[in-house]
């Protein structure tokens, strides 16, 4: 296939490499002064892929083809850019033509569900979470590791729950580089929950100070729990139920159940190295995602007691 990445983050550079690696034709739209730089330097990949035994360390230079236009030779264009920089692409790919699929590949809640759909109709959108891997970047450097726990897939859906034609060929696509593809019937209940997963987690750290510090003590898991099951009753103002969402479902467990197995795999290499890349990468980010859930809880005139506790440790 033909597929234009928009920019050159983590999870785009990844991405790139991966279908790149599998056969497919792959350039990166990237704001206008940045090409000249990419074409000559690539990006640096050190990569833990957790999908083989030994969970090898792979290094790689990913020098792809890069464009400042977009045009519309492309069978597939992918928007894995952080959430709050939609505004700024939606009206560049609404310009291309119709018969483009468009495969959004991140973090997402309510309101950028709406601001998608106000640029692009459906029959075009698929949305997506890049759930089997994580990361950092840092100038042309990018350290990151791909997960082998089939829990941890590329998560694609349309809103309506079908499995159109579109979605059956992205699910092959994704399949063919190896990162695990799983279709949801109900994405968007996927992406709200996991949107109120991640605020918990990186409360937690904020909280803790650094990754390391977070799994030194389980009192910090405890907070995170505490975030999240408070994130999941927002959800279900909006009648999305995280027990019926697996693995979202497990943070229902009792806590004596829960924290060690969460102590356990916050702890491996892997997942340390996820967390550590999104709190150096994509604080920005991470931030506006927790005032996301906080204001839409407060909208609903819930109390948001855990979120407003951690709230302080945001502003680190």
């Amino acid at each position: 296939m033909r597929i234009l990445i928009i920019g050159t983050g983590v999870i785009g550079c990844i991405y790139g490499w991966q279908l790149y690696e599998s056969g497919n034709v792959i350039t990166h739209f990237v704001r206008k002064g940045q090409k000249e730089h990419i074409d000559k330097e690539g990006f640096l990949i050190r990569c833990l892929d957790a999908r083989k035994a030994d969970k090898t360390v792979v290094e790689t230079l990913y020098q792809p083809e890069v464009t400042e236009q977009i045009n519309d030779i492309y069978d597939l264009i992918i928007v894995p850019v952080k959430a709050n920089q939609l505004e700024s692409i939606l009206p560049i790919i609404a310009q291309t033509e119709k018969h483009i699929d468009v495969l959004f590949l991140q973090n997402l809640w309510v309101k950028h569900i709406g601001l998608i759909e106000s640029y692009l109709p459906d029959s075009r959108i698929i949305y997506g979470q890049a759930h089997i891997m994580g990361g950092g970047k840092k100038g042309n450097i990018i350290t990151c590791t791909i997960f082998g726990n089939k829990a941890a897939p590329t998560m694609i859906g349309k809103k309506d729950g079908s499995k159109t034609e579109q979605v059956i060929r992205i699910e092959k696509l994704i399949q063919q580089a190896n990162l695990n593809p799983k279709v949801s019937k109900d994405i968007l209940a996927w992406l709200y929950t996991h949107y109120a997963e991640a605020n918990g987690l990186v409360a937690g750290v904020m909280e803790a100070g650094t990754s390391v510090n977070y799994v030194s003590d389980i009192q910090y898991i405890r907070h995170s729990v505490k975030v999240i099951r408070e994130g999941f009753k927002v959800c279900a103002t909006l009648k999305i139920h995280a027990w019926k969402i697996y693995p979202q479902a497990l943070y229902y467990l009792p806590m004596w159940i829960l924290l060690p197995a969460l102590l356990k795999m916050y702890s491996t290499e892997e997942t340390q190295l996820m967390i550590q890349g999104h709190i150096s990468h994509s604080l920005d980010e991470m931030k506006q995602m927790f005032y996301d859930v906080l204001n839409t809880g407060e909208s609903f005139h819930l109390s948001m007691a855990c979120y407003k506790q951690m709230q302080k440790f945001m502003f680190l």
